[in-house]
């Protein structure tokens, strides 16, 4: 993010599932999981290679499983980071990101009660580059992080990759994939916990810094995580 630019999304997301995956990958656990959330995502650039980044959120979670029902509505694990550029040569340009996440009353990951708390920690490598497609501008970004969690639950590597291009001046589609994958825990009770999840969506700048975003998302495969649908309504704001 160049020098004193930025930009705000604020996105509204419901997500919904009546099934789960078991701890071997298949589909057949029956449960009610119901998730609003409403999420500010904001990005500065400090100077032309460091950028911070801050995605505070409001939730609202409801599972029932079994004979069991977690449910807990108020502010959910709130990210915290900042990114440099490492290098950047004609369209390609290299970063690192560091941050915590600080829980809170809500929702800090699907293997452990709502609520939860505690603080992780996440290490990340970004990789992007500007492309054409059809005659039309867009972009590639792949990332790859590394997620320590607290209180015994498994660490995570992640993989995350957008992609996205202009369909013409003011509309943009959107399309992302995100793997988790767990690593074994030290506590062997604690499930780890796997999913692929892709995303795609509109976004319709209305205005030059104004946009209006519509997504769907959906959990394809995974193991001890719902299999849920998700429809996301976003607002965006660059400055």
């Amino acid at each position: 993010m160049p020098k004193g630019r930025g930009q705000i999304i604020s996105t509204f997301t419901w997500q919904g599932a009546a099934r789960g995956f078991d701890r071997q990958g298949n589909a057949r656990v029956d449960l009610l999981f119901q998730k609003y959330e409403n999420a500010l995502f904001i990005e500065y650039g400090l100077t032309d290679r460091w950028t911070v980044i801050a995605r505070p959120a409001l939730q609202n979670v409801h599972l029932r499983f079994e004979n069991t029902v977690d449910a807990a509505n108020g502010l959910g694990a709130t990210e915290l980071s900042i990114r440099r550029v490492l290098a950047q040569k004609g369209p390609w340009v290299m970063s690192i990101q560091a941050g915590g996440f600080v829980p809170g009353s809500v929702e800090n990951g699907f293997d452990k009660p709502l609520g939860q708390k505690g603080l992780d920690w996440e290490v990340r490598t970004l990789a992007g580059r500007s492309l054409q497609v059809m005659g039309r501008p867009g972009f590639l970004d792949v990332q790859a992080a590394f997620r320590e969690r607290s209180l015994g639950s498994s660490n995570e590597i992640r993989l995350d990759s957008t992609f996205g291009v202009d369909l013409s001046r003011r509309i943009q589609l959107l399309g992302q994939a995100n793997i988790v994958i767990g690593l074994p825990s030290s506590q062997p009770a604690i499930r780890t916990v796997d999913s692929i999840k892709a995303q795609a969506g509109l976004v319709w700048f209305y205005r030059p810094r104004r946009g209006l975003q519509v997504s769907l998302s959906r959990t394809f495969m995974g193991r001890n995580v719902v299999r849920d649908t998700g429809v996301t309504i976003g607002f965006w704001q660059k400055f």
